[in-house]
């Protein structure tokens, strides 16, 4: 029979268990807390759905709103590469998608997408926001990933074009 495990002293079984909850505990806490902020800060740029408008615009209307929103989403994905430094992209974007968000949902709400024949405009609406989505994915990584590269090479960039051998040569 092997000798027991002098770190495991049966007079400080309780001292252990203590630690263990107390461990437990604490990390529960953080783990709550954690979530709460995130849930917080997600709520705050997702603005919520609002209910339909008194006036409804026309299906055409909301097509041709659609594309607007549409267009804005494209400048503004444009405009990331753009950005600097390349780091802040995804702040950025976070500001520029609560204020498209917001645009879109009262767009949803003036043209009442709930009914049977505004289906194919609650498709395209839908889509849109998909795309929102992934633009959204796209900017985090884009700064996580590749902002670092691309600040470091605009500060190459610059401290080469300072440099001396940079200057024309004069004949």
């Amino acid at each position: 029979m092997s000798a027991p495990d002098p770190r495991k002293d049966p007079r400080f079984r309780r001292y252990r268990g203590a630690a263990y909850g107390l461990y437990i505990a604490l990390t529960s806490l953080f783990s709550v807390w954690i979530i709460v902020n995130v849930s917080r800060s997600v709520a705050a740029m997702t603005p919520e759905k609002l209910p339909p408008a008194s006036v409804t615009l026309g299906f055409p209307e909301c097509l041709a709103g659609a594309r607007a929103l549409w267009d804005e989403l494209e400048l503004g994905r444009e405009k990331l590469v753009r950005v600097s430094p390349a780091r802040d992209v995804d702040q950025e974007w976070m500001r520029f998608r609560t204020e498209w968000l917001t645009r879109l949902r009262e767009r949803e709400s003036q043209c009442d997408l709930q009914t049977r024949e505004r289906a194919p405009l609650r498709t395209v609406y839908r889509r849109l926001e998909a795309v929102l989505d992934l633009y959204t994915t796209h900017a985090v990584q884009y700064a996580d990933e590749v902002g670092g590269t691309v600040d470091s090479f605009h500060a190459a960039f610059k401290a080469a074009s300072a440099s001396p051998a940079a200057k024309p040569s004069a004949p």
